[in-house]
């Protein structure tokens, strides 16, 4: 059983034809969030796009799923390197998500200026230590 659905998956992730698909379902759902950001959205239509957002991407979860436990064509270690970035944009992002996102940059952006103050302090530390020997 188990080598028949390895056949059947790996053909099926070789086929074209299941490749554009992929690749339509992601400009949908690239769609979908880009009419979330703009300011003729609707509340009630804004519900249905998240609905469908996370559907394809439970669709493309299945899909790397699938491919990481029945394709015969890689290792599952390889299978990781070669299509982590599949994993990681497999995960819905709605209009809500993306802004709690930007909170996270703004962490980042007080971490990297906190790193930059030690850095300066630390030298100015150091260039003291040396001037005083």
């Amino acid at each position: 059983m188990k080598s028949s659905l390895s056949t059947f998956v790996t053909k099926l992730q070789n086929n074209p034809w299941y490749a554009a698909t992929m690749v339509v379902l992601a400009f949908v759902g690239a769609g979908l969030l880009g009419y979330e950001f703009t300011a003729y959205a609707r509340p009630e239509i804004v519900v249905i796009t998240v609905r469908l957002d996370i559907f394809i991407a439970c669709i493309f979860m299945t899909d790397f799923f699938l491919g990481l436990f029945f394709n015969t064509k890689y290792t599952k270690a390889d299978y990781w390197k070669k299509n982590w970035l599949d994993f990681i944009s497999s995960i819905p992002v709605t209009a809500d998500m993306a802004r709690a996102l930007r909170i996270l940059r703004a962490l980042r952006a007080l971490r990297v200026i906190s790193s930059t103050l030690d850095v300066y302090f630390t030298r100015r530390r150091y260039l003291s230590i040396k001037s005083k020997k």
